[in-house]
């Protein structure tokens, strides 16, 4: 028996991150979850506004189409709209274990202004250190220190 849900969630954005002079103030997405017999897969689709061709709703609209046809025992081709093409082939791969072997996924800490305070939280890693910047909240110059400054 096939199962497949669509969920709708959405998380607020704190800093209020700019994209292509848009505020986001929150992060919309959808997950599928697909289940055949004992197993499952789960995919995210999170086409990003200013940047993704499609809009979240038209991202639904395919999803909830495609997940019903799924359901109903058909092998439908992937959705066009790339989010949503890129969610479900991950559901996809999770169900049928076409998933890569695990790797090591440590979180890398974000430097969000003082280099300071992202230098103690990297001589607390074990390992290889790597970290997070993020560019373009600054002027370029200060940007290019700091990017220098933690490459050194």
């Amino acid at each position: 028996m096939r199962v497949s849900q669509v969920y709708r969630w959405q998380i607020p954005m704190d800093a209020g991150v700019v994209l292509r002079e848009r505020r986001l103030k929150t992060r919309d997405r959808l997950f599928i979850r697909l289940q055949e017999d004992e197993r499952e897969g789960w995919g995210e689709i999170s086409p990003l506004p200013g940047f993704s061709n499609e809009t979240l709703e038209e991202a639904q609209t395919a999803l909830l189409a495609w997940a019903q046809a799924w359901r109903d025992g058909a092998e439908p081709p992937l959705p066009t709209l790339p989010s949503v093409a890129f969610g479900i082939s991950c559901a996809q791969a999770e169900l049928y274990g076409e998933l890569p072997q695990a790797a090591d996924y440590r979180a890398a800490p974000l430097c969000s202004g003082d280099p300071d305070e992202l230098f103690a939280k990297l001589a607390t890693m074990p390992g290889e250190k790597v970290a997070k910047v993020k560019v373009g909240l600054w002027e370029a110059v200060r940007d290019g220190m700091v990017v220098n400054l933690l490459l050194e």
